[in-house]
């Protein structure tokens, strides 16, 4: 939570406050029961060390109703297969424990690593967009992205 490399383009905001992660934990702990808030933390097997989280969630905030999706990793453990890696046990069991047939999700347009990933997951590109990220203080230009299983 504290890098902001990490944080660019997600809907937080990189902080170092411990009440702020204390409040995130909590929040997450909150939502075990909730079958439609699914999150994960990703740890290196050799280690047990915490490296990222991956989310899927029901987002029902926006006026299309659907199942969306979230990952973030520490910045020294990018481009080594772990995101990919997590996200495809993610959307298996997403597909197969929660009945998901589809899956919208956004990304930034220069984060190449994430359209990288997405597309490996099956995602395919519908348009540009833009969205609000690091605590609302940036406007990004974006894509969106659908899987749909098969």
């Amino acid at each position: 939570m504290q890098d902001e490399e990490v944080s660019r383009y997600m809907w937080w905001k990189a902080s170092d406050d411990i009440a702020e992660a204390e409040g995130f934990v909590q929040y997450e702990l909150g939502q075990i029961e909730n079958d439609k808030w699914n999150r994960w933390i990703i740890v290196l097997k050799e280690t047990g060390k915490i490296i990222g989280t991956c989310l899927v969630f029901y987002n029902d905030e926006d006026c299309d109703n659907h199942w969306d999706i979230s990952y973030n990793l520490g910045r020294q453990y990018w481009g080594k297969g772990y995101i990919t890696e997590a996200m495809k046990a993610v959307m298996r069991f997403a597909e197969k424990e929660l009945g998901m047939k589809e899956c919208i999700t956004s990304y930034a347009k220069v984060n190449n690593a994430s359209a990288n990933v997405l597309h490996k997951l099956g995602f395919r590109d519908e348009a540009e967009i833009s969205y609000e990220c690091s605590g609302g203080d940036m406007i990004t230009d974006g894509i969106k992205c659908r899987y749909t299983s098969k």
